[in-house]
């Protein structure tokens, strides 16, 4: 075996081990992403923004066009094409703004969702059903684990 390729500390190795089974799901995440981006006609980066518009939805955040610029890691000019991109699709709505007049809030259409069910929702289904068998302590810490993994990839 390569030098560095599986540590010697067995502990390190399990860790190692999970991390790479981790990749392994974002991999195929990203490809069914993917493949969701060719079926509708979309670049991969619209599919990114979509679901960031979508995840600031479930939170009860103002997706703004700043604010996607920083999700996506764009400059203002790449995202202001993805917005219209998106706009012209009918994916997105741009709104007035809750909080400030004079700026505008994005937000995901109805037919945009619709479409994302309809490809994802079999495979949400599955991943539902898994994580349904999971004990409720389970879920806890696979829930913090991958939390501070994200806040560890920041």
């Amino acid at each position: 075996m390569r030098e560095g390729v599986m540590p010697a500390d067995p502990e390190r190795a399990a860790a190692l081990e999970l991390i790479h089974r981790l990749r392994e799901v974002a991999l195929r995440l990203e490809l069914a992403i993917g493949e969701f981006a060719r079926t509708a006609g979309l670049h991969a980066t619209d599919v990114r923004a979509l679901i960031r518009l979508l995840d600031a939805e479930r939170a009860g955040l103002e997706a703004t066009p700043g604010w996607l610029a920083g999700q996506l890691g764009m400059t203002s000019q790449a995202t202001t094409a993805v917005i219209h991109r998106l706009e012209a699709a009918g994916h997105i709505e741009r709104l007035r703004s809750r909080s400030d007049g004079r700026s505008s809030r994005l937000q995901v259409s109805d037919s945009a969702v619709a479409l994302g069910w309809q490809f994802f929702g079999p495979l949400l289904e599955r991943l539902i059903t898994t994580t349904e068998a999971l004990t409720h302590d389970q879920q806890t810490v696979l829930s913090d684990y991958l939390t501070t993994v994200a806040e560890a990839i920041d």
